[in-house]
């Protein structure tokens, strides 16, 4: 996977995210790598558009991170790790563009425009790509979930042919996969590997809200971008790995995470005799419990009312559980936390 850390770390004292190289000869070669060859024609001979060469793109935009912090990199770096890495490197893209967000907001390129009131709109575009279908939704439906030597590999895409969710592709000449093959790959593949596959869809998932709630946060709720396409997307892969990993005896999602179409269908794992996780959630007994619940009721306002501002205030409160009294004071109210140390005294220093 990537070094996210190596990726975040300043350029310089001086100039922490680097210079805009979007006029470099560097950066043009990167948006023209991720452009792929377009179809053509040449009389009645017609050439096949081809796909980016997305490990060569990797490999641009990991040069350019170096010299640069741009979301623009970065959001072609997450493209071309769900190619070439699957759900724990795209996870590993997210990752650093939340880190990105979070350490270098003012000065991450490209720069917010000062001369019109700090306007976000070239940032907010770049992320959006993350929810668009064609750039970034497509690929992870076809990222692979399951991989089992002598069965195959196979994706949300081809379990949604499977059960009937999806037409084929047009152009796809073989017989569509069997649910019942789908079904052998799920009970034969490595527990740990199934168990990697959900860590990374999970991450994802908590990464994408994170990543909108920051953006709000940073440029107010009208301006957001809405990247509701991307979580469900995620939701769809989480659900399909879900039922199969609890038969299994593979860690839960929490409850009211395994609704929808896909789950009805997909078929599980047969039981091998380990419990199954409780995705129930009776009582509170610690924090991580309380972090179980706010997903819950983030997750509930999500799905039945949108336009809340609910989770947002949810999601902050999340952010607070693990932090001590005035790490607390200092993200609600950082005008109080001298006040408070003040009246706390100083530490004592044994």
């Amino acid at each position: 996977m990537i070094d996210i850390q190596g990726l975040l770390r300043e350029v310089s004292p001086e100039a922490p995210c680097g210079e805009d190289l979007e006029y470099d000869p560097a950066y043009g070669a990167l948006e023209r790598a991720t452009e792929g060859k377009p179809e053509q024609q040449f009389g009645d001979t017609i050439i096949p558009a081809e796909e980016p060469e997305w490990s060569e793109v990797e490999r641009q935009a990991l040069e350019l991170l170096v010299r640069t912090k741009d979301l623009r990199v970065a959001t072609h770096l997450t493209r071309a790790l769900i190619r070439t890495k699957g759900w724990p490197g795209f996870r590993d893209g997210l990752g650093l563009i939340q880190g990105l967000i979070e350490r270098y907001w003012e000065p991450v390129h490209p720069r917010l425009d000062p001369d019109d009131d700090n306007d976000p709109t070239l940032r907010i575009n770049t992320l959006l790509t993350l929810a668009d279908a064609e750039a970034t939704l497509e690929a992870l439906r076809d990222a692979p979930l399951v991989s089992a030597r002598g069965i195959g590999s196979f994706s949300l895409r081809d379990l949604q042919i499977a059960h009937r969710e999806l037409p084929p592709p047009k152009d796809d000449k073989g017989d569509a996969p069997e649910p019942q093959l789908i079904d052998a790959a799920f009970q034969e593949v490595d527990l740990d590997q199934l168990q990697a596959t959900m860590d990374a869809i999970d991450g994802s998932l908590e990464l994408a809200r994170t990543i909108e709630t920051q953006l709000t946060e940073a440029v107010g709720i009208d301006a957001s971008p809405d990247l509701s396409p991307l979580a469900d997307m995620i939701e769809l892969a989480r659900k399909a790995v879900a039922t199969p990993l609890q038969a299994r005896g593979g860690a839960a999602p929490s409850a009211g995470e395994t609704d929808g179409e896909i789950l009805d269908d997909v078929p599980a794992a047969a039981p091998t005799g380990k419990p199954v996780a409780s995705s129930g959630l009776d009582a509170i007994n610690n924090r991580a419990d309380v972090v179980r619940a706010l997903d819950l009721l983030i997750d509930y306002y999500r799905r039945q009312e949108p336009s809340s501002p609910i989770p947002l205030l949810l999601s902050r409160a999340k952010r607070l559980v693990s932090k001590d009294f005035l790490e607390i004071l200092e993200d609600l109210a950082p005008d109080g936390l001298s006040q408070a140390q003040v009246i706390r005294g100083p530490e004592s220093e044994n």
